[in-house]
């Protein structure tokens, strides 16, 4: 939930999420808009959360077997959004950085050790190589960021203006980041990713705390009354362009800026999600809350469409569900990388995983809030490696490689997190049909692919139909009805759920 003042009691007021754009106070009953250009950025591209790090100056914790304590930080923000870097101190005085990253941590040191080839910044791509202490690394992460503050004890001067120039490198869980902040010679940190379960944090920031500094909705908001009495309105969708106060009983005439954010949340509520921003599931005991979703569809002739959830628990970060035709995935980010296992494929924690395809991905819409700024038209290449009901992918864009694991799971089990079990016995071919209507007209391209089989049937039996007779044309008339009967019988259904 995301809240603001009410600008005409000043009570707190809830919004179901950060792409709502209208909201109704519990205390004076005023009907909330947020204000246009909150209404348009909504419009082209996600909010990002903010401050939703339970980590703060006095957190403790383990590392190595060694206790350390927070004592600075620093915040960097990019493009499309920002992440924290935590000073902390051993006991023993040693200086560490705890890097808080879209709800990933890693915590490094500084080596006094140097690469037998150290990269130009400006050359550097995700996915390419370094070697270091004799260990192959690939780059994850390369990005210039400023400074927006500083925060408690900081080892050098920090401000307004001031640039990081930063390249990170992994393997497995190692980490090594190159700091060209200072110059075309990095200084070198290494560490690895660790979990605050794992370092044993203690002092973190409770729940509320979280809640109360991401879920700030920025821009202004205002009441929606009536100009003749003062009333606030009601709104009833579909009529963005005129009201009516239930007061006074005036024909009210919204004004421009009204008749923006009204439309806006009419194209919002007619957008169907089987998930919607604002639902709560309890997964492995923990509460999670949907709090941005976004639409893709892979890019190229043959695309499909499918749907991603982004869940936030305070404590423990950020998780992700997606809904496509094929069903339901839980879908982790990996802090532990996998490595090669010869040919096309990978390991991860003993198993190995097959290549299976690479393809494009591009959003085509987006709402609600992100730990980045999600654009709308945000294009990245994808590479899936297959191991029963698990899938590991990798996503590559122009400044970062992120590897994430994949497990399917049943409707059943997704929705009864949500309670939404009623629902489960007609989500699959609801959903199945409205994706593949989004993907294109599904039908026509099963044919297509039918008739060109069907070609080649025809094309490699008729020598052997005119040199031994039609005494066996049974065998390529049965291929032609496998090959046809799941066609029509999926065209069938098609033209039944459309009645």
């Amino acid at each position: 939930m995301y809240q603001v003042a009410c600008p005409s009691c000043g009570a707190p007021v809830q919004f179901r999420s950060a792409a709502s754009v209208m909201a109704v106070c519990g205390y004076c009953q005023s009907t909330l808009l947020r204000d246009a250009d909150a209404v348009r950025d909504i419009g082209k591209m996600s909010a990002v959360l903010e401050d939703y790090s339970p980590i703060q100056i006095n957190t403790s914790g383990m590392f190595e077997g060694k206790r350390f304590g927070v004592v600075g930080r620093i915040q960097l923000e990019y493009a499309d959004g920002y992440w924290n870097e935590w000073y902390a101190l051993f006991d023993d005085g040693t200086a560490c950085w705890l890097s808080d990253a879209s709800g990933k941590y890693t915590l490094t040191v500084q080596s006094t050790n140097v690469p037998r080839e150290v990269p130009v910044f400006e050359r550097i791509q995700p996915g390419g190589r370094l070697s270091f202490d004799n260990v192959g690394y690939i780059a994850a992460d390369v990005r210039t960021a400023r400074c927006t503050g500083g925060q408690g004890e900081l080892p050098f001067k920090v401000g307004e203006g001031w640039e990081a120039k930063l390249a990170d490198y992994r393997n497995g869980q190692r980490f090594v980041t190159l700091d060209y902040s200072d110059g075309a010679t990095p200084v070198i940190y290494t560490g690895k990713a660790v979990t605050l379960e794992s370092m044993a944090c203690q002092l973190l920031r409770e729940d509320t705390q979280i809640l109360q500094s991401a879920g700030k909705l920025r821009g202004s908001t205002a009441n929606l009354e009536c100009p003749n009495c003062g009333a606030s309105i009601a709104y009833r969708p579909g009529l963005a362009q005129h009201l009516v106060c239930q007061t006074c009983h005036a024909e009210v005439g919204a004004r421009a800026g009204q008749v923006e954010v009204l439309a806006k949340n009419e194209e919002l509520e007619q957008r169907t999600t089987t998930l919607v921003l604002g639902d709560v599931a309890k997964i492995g005991g923990a509460e999670w809350t949907l709090i941005g979703l976004m639409e893709c569809r892979e890019t190229g002739e043959e695309s499909s469409m499918w749907v991603e959830y982004l869940l936030h628990n305070p404590q423990k970060g950020f998780q992700w569900i997606v809904e496509s035709m094929e069903g339901w995935d839980l879908v982790t980010v990996l802090d532990e990388w996998p490595e090669a296992a010869g040919g096309s494929q990978l390991r991860l924690r003993g198993q190995v995983f097959s290549k299976l395809y690479d393809y494009g991905s591009e959003v085509t819409w987006a709402a609600g809030a992100f730990n980045w700024r999600v654009h709308i038209g945000d294009r990245v290449s994808v590479s899936d490696y297959k191991q029963g009901i698990m899938t590991l992918t990798a996503e590559r864009s122009s400044s970062e490689l992120n590897w994430s694991l994949a497990k399917r799971v049943a409707a059943r089990d997704v929705l009864g997190w949500f309670g939404k079990a009623s629902q489960a016995a007609v989500l699959p071919r609801e959903r199945a049909a409205s994706l593949a209507a989004d993907s294109g007209d599904t039908g026509s391209q099963l044919r297509k692919v039918a008739w060109i089989f069907t070609a080649l049937i025809v094309l490699l039996n008729l020598p052997f139909l005119f040199r031994n007779g039609f005494d066996s044309i049974e065998i390529p008339i049965l291929g032609l009805v496998a090959l046809w009967f799941p066609v029509l019988k999926f065209a069938s259904n098609s033209d039944g759920d459309d009645d």
